[in-house]
């Protein structure tokens, strides 16, 4: 089965019109054309029908992101119905894996999984598609043409553990974001520890990048090793309890080695998924540093710098140096083909552009302002209402998970 690309996706996405409009916007063609917004997948309306019929009247649920693999397919994640969803090149949408139930199933048929709130996903080399299966504390892996499941990284089991071991065997916590670099290894942002671990060609995992560390340390106090485990803690008491504690929020290591970085995502069993991490085409991984309200760059020497946002939460800054400029709660990034830097600015609800030389503006939507509107317009005439993902095609089209609108919608360039 061949999934959509938007280079086979515009004859049918130009005869096809858009979902009706939630609240009281009309109903209304859209057809996307240069410089337009249109929906391309859900209704508004949560839900889960619509399999096997037109993307664009099918139901979705919070969808939290969407990717395309390399033949520029579309694969949606269907967050609050724990599927991954595509759309073929006739416009008609497709489960491809999970059975729409919680559970915890890392291994066998992928539309027999039980996910819990499957969060991002990536492809290899191979074409195999790699998930953030995020409240299942597991990474797994889907072979789309046998159509079987296996597990890589995660026990199931919430805590940290395992650096220097086979990633099987190790336990992550909230793995939300993942992605391949030039020679196929990969990377997990291992949201509630507060880390970026990698899992290198022998299966083996190690820190990447980031600190898990309870509590804050006094000046000149060096934290403590947690026993069976890889965190570390700044209370004096490092016993079983203290240890259990989460890894601690912060924000540190500018300028010095990505290892004693510290990174600020959301945890707890009501966190959002956040830090999404991309490579751009020189090999620097870009991290959604979400709960500093920052995004920052790793190059290849393993120094990491802040490349947007001032830390403040907030809407303000277009036009002029991205440092300077405010997000908030930014959860995505994608990079484009000249080094343009885009920011699903989750809180703000509209997606931002940093152009190379570090200019930041608002690519879509009314940064601080939510709802929805604007299909069939140009992007600053829509609104958003908490977009979580984008990813751009080799085009740089670019695909919004236009999540509380319970919609994807696609900004033509």
């Amino acid at each position: 089965m061949r999934r959509i690309g938007l280079r086979t996706a515009l004859p049918w996405l130009l005869l096809a019109a858009c979902a009706a409009e939630q609240d009281e916007q009309a109903e209304q063609e859209c057809t996307p054309a240069p410089g337009t917004i249109c929906t391309v997948a859900g209704t508004g309306l949560a839900g889960v029908r619509g399999d096997e019929g037109p993307a664009t009247v099918a139901e979705l649920y919070s969808p939290m992101d969407m990717t395309l693999d390399p033949s520029g397919a579309v694969y949606l994640l269907d967050w609050n119905n724990h599927r991954i969803r595509s759309i073929d090149d006739r416009g008609i949408i497709h489960t491809v894996a999970g059975v729409g139930e919680l559970g915890d199933g890392p291994e066998g048929p992928a539309l027999a999984a039980h996910f819990n709130h499957p969060t991002n996903i990536a492809f290899d080399k191979q074409g195999l598609m790699i998930v953030a299966a995020w409240h299942n504390s597991r990474v797994v892996r889907v072979d789309l043409e046998s159509g079987l499941l296996e597990n890589l990284a995660g026990t199931g089991k919430r805590a940290y553990a395992g650096d220097g071991t086979a990633a099987s065997a190790a336990i992550l916590d909230l793995p939300a974001s993942v992605a391949c670099d030039a020679d196929d290894n990969l990377f997990i942002m291992d949201q509630a520890n507060q880390t970026i671990r990698r899992i290198d060609s022998d299966g083996v995992i190690d820190r990447f990048a980031g600190r898990c560390i309870i509590g804050a340390c006094d000046d000149g106090e060096a934290p403590a090793r947690c026993p069976d485990t890889d965190k570390w803690s700044c209370i004096s008491d490092t016993d079983q309890d203290a240890c259990k504690k989460p890894c601690s929020a912060a924000y540190g290591g500018d300028d010095g080695p990505a290892l004693e970085a510290r990174f600020a995502q959301p945890v707890g069993q009501s966190a959002d998924p956040a830090g999404r991490i991309a490579f751009d085409a020189d090999g620097n991984l870009f991290i959604a540093d979400t709960g500093n309200h920052r995004i920052r760059k790793i190059d290849r020497d393993g120094i990491i710098t802040t490349v947007a946002g001032n830390g403040q939460a907030g809407p303000d800054g277009d036009g002029g140096p991205a440092l300077l400029a405010s997000l908030d709660n930014p959860a995505d990034i994608a990079i484009g083909a000249d080094g343009s830097l885009y920011i699903a600015d989750t809180y703000n609800h509209c997606i931002r552009s940093v152009t190379p030389d570090g200019i930041i503006d608002t690519l879509a939507g009314e940064c601080g302002r939510d709802g929805f509107a604007g299909d069939g317009q140009a992007p600053a005439h829509a609104l958003f209402n908490r977009p979580y993902g984008i990813a751009l095609d080799a085009h740089d089209n670019l695909y919004v998970a236009d999540t509380y609108n319970h919609r994807i919608r696609l900004i033509t360039r």
